[in-house]
């Protein structure tokens, strides 16, 4: 019946006291916020309400004057701008921010997103050739650009400088004008974290200010670095989490053309629009551009000035991300079938490689066997005559370190923590399995291939009160490095029968030591059901849950949302 090691969290109980009495908030709240590293009323006021006036100054990027002084020049002089990005969310969004900004300060700009399957990922020899082709003196890049050295340098050849806005880790960079990373070693940014659409807001914000404008000129774009700080999982601590917040309530409050469009195909009332319509919504479906095609089906939705333009685009991203989604069944279904075989000699990781996969959506199959799995996952394809493919990993394990260990076998590699991508020649394909396997044998212990549910404090039913619950409700928005928080629930046991709902999820109610009561509802646990079912009403249930706030035919009421049971059966 469990699933998962409960991994329970254990802060001071001291001060969890203090922390509780400082604030006014129950215990297990309290236990919540210190194990998010919050101590302090301070602390738990940025928390709570993360304000954009407390974001650092974009001019704290050593590089940010010359990178303003550079592009005003080329606005005030009339030369043509080229905005470039990457084909995914974080890339294609920056670019269109970017694009929509030096249009409105009358800048002559046009863009370039790289075809994900003939150029791959960073400036191009293609890109820059056109660049060359239009007349452009200024390159901007976007989620892109921090390791091309030599494209730099063939850009400068022609004439052309670069600003680079990026967020990746670097090492030799390249002879850019002006470099915006935060990752860059010396880059007088104090917060690291922020995602390549993030660095380009920064940009926008020093021009803004450079330009003697209200703070409004650049916090309208903030809707567009929500959608890509949501998509790019990058940490939801400091001024994301403000970025985030903000760029809901703007997209709710006031949405542009192209998501009032896109929420009207996914059939969502913007005004209650949330983080997952977002990360299952909106993402996957600007994504699936450039998964299916090209990304120029994105870029075109992000810029649409009207209505009905942006409807046609809108419709145009909701049939590929049909297709993508077709596609992707398809090839996890298959890939499912290969693991058994694959992990007989493999066992500490997933490699599977077909030569038919689509490269598009091979992200999105690693993903899912890695939720299934939890192994790292590489899944690849091929094309021209070389392997590609894209690799997701467990939090224990950073996936880019594995792949460095790697290295002799790839023609190319980069990526994150948890995501990469990689290039092979089929000959060193095998060569490749047996190292990879190696090296996530001697870093992922056996013990830690069980996913780990990371508990805050135990909670008992008659705890959950109006109160708690919108105090719970204020540590969203949720994503990496702010995790949903994790409550055990052990004083309990069933109350009625379970029901088993389309053969996928079960549904149950519970009764606690003092009469409070709760519907229950376990998503894709049909394992659950004939467990609850033989055990009665007499066995203690332990519960990790999530208490939420739920709406249904009319009625809202309070459920919690399991996420694994364990069971004290009675003889």
């Amino acid at each position: 019946m469990k699933r998962y090691r409960w991994t329970r969290l254990e802060p001071e109980p001291t001060l969890v006291l203090a922390l509780s009495e400082a604030i006014n908030v129950s215990s297990p709240i309290a236990a919540a916020l210190l194990n998010r590293g919050i101590s302090s009323f301070e602390e738990a006021r940025r928390f709570f309400r993360p304000s954009l006036d407390e974001i650092p100054s974009p001019f704290l990027f050593n590089d940010m004057k010359r990178a303003v002084a550079r592009l005003s020049k080329a606005i005030a002089g009339g030369e043509k701008i080229m905005v470039y990005g990457d084909y995914d969310v974080d890339g294609t969004t920056g670019t269109a921010m970017l694009s929509l900004f030096l249009r409105e300060l009358g800048a002559d700009v046009c863009h370039y997103i790289n075809d994900r399957f003939t150029e791959g990922y960073g400036l191009s020899t293609s890109g820059i050739a056109w660049a060359f082709e239009q007349k452009v003196s200024l390159i901007v890049t976007v989620d892109c650009g921090i390791r091309a050295i030599d494209e730099v340098q063939v850009c400068a050849a022609q004439g052309i400088d670069v600003i680079v806005c990026d967020h990746h880790e670097a090492g030799e960079l390249p002879a850019a004008c002006a470099i915006l990373d935060p990752k860059v070693e010396g880059s007088g940014y104090p917060f690291r974290e922020l995602c390549g659409c993030g660095v380009a807001l920064k940009f926008i914000q020093a021009m803004v200010e450079a330009r003697g404008e209200s703070p409004a000129a650049w916090r309208k774009y903030l809707d567009f670095v929500a959608v890509a700080t949501a998509a790019d999982m990058v940490s939801l601590q400091g001024e994301n989490r403000a970025y985030l917040r903000e760029g809901l309530e703007l997209m709710r409050r006031s949405p542009r053309v192209s998501f009032q469009a896109m929420a009207a195909n996914m059939k969502v009332n913007l005004a209650d629009f949330s983080m997952m319509n977002i990360t299952y919504g909106i993402a996957p479906r600007i994504n699936a551009a450039g998964r299916m095609e090209s990304a120029g089906a994105a870029m075109q939705w992000m810029l649409a000035s009207d209505e009905p333009e942006a409807r046609v685009h809108a419709a145009e991203l909701e049939a590929l991300n049909g297709r993508r989604r077709e596609i992707d069944a398809e090839i996890t279904l298959r890939a499912e079938t290969m693991v058994a075989g694959h992990c007989a000699s493999h066992c500490s990781s997933i490699v599977l490689y077909d030569e038919a996969w689509h490269l598009g959506v091979l992200g999105i199959v690693a993903s899912k066997l890695l939720d299934k799995y939890f192994l790292p996952t590489v899944v690849m394809g091929r094309m021209n005559g070389l392997i590609k493919g894209s690799v997701r990993s467990v939090d224990q394990l950073n996936i880019y370190d594995v792949l460095h260990e790697c290295r002799d076998h790839l023609e190319q590699f980069g990526g994150h923590h948890q995501a990469a991508g990689l290039t092979l020649r089929p000959e060193n394909l095998e060569a490749f399995r047996r190292r990879f396997d190696e090296v996530c044998r001697e870093l992922l212990p056996v013990e830690e291939r069980q996913k780990s549910l990371l508990i805050d404090a135990e909670l008992a039913l008659d705890e959950i009160t109006p109160k708690f619950l919108k105090v719970l409700e204020q540590f969203s928005p949720f994503g990496f490095a702010n995790r949903e928080p994790l409550f055990v629930v052990t004083a309990c046991r069933l109350a009625g029968k379970p029901k088993l709902l389309r053969e996928r999820h079960v549904k149950f109610t519970v009764r606690g030591e003092r009469g409070s009561s709760f519907e229950v509802i376990a998503f894709d646990r049909p394992d659950l059901f004939t467990d609850l079912e033989s055990c009665g009403t007499a066995a203690n249930l332990h519960l990790v849950c999530i208490p939420e706030r739920n709406q249904w035919n009319g009625r809202e009421y309070v459920q919690l949302r399991l996420k694994d049971l364990a069971v004290d059966l009675v003889d």
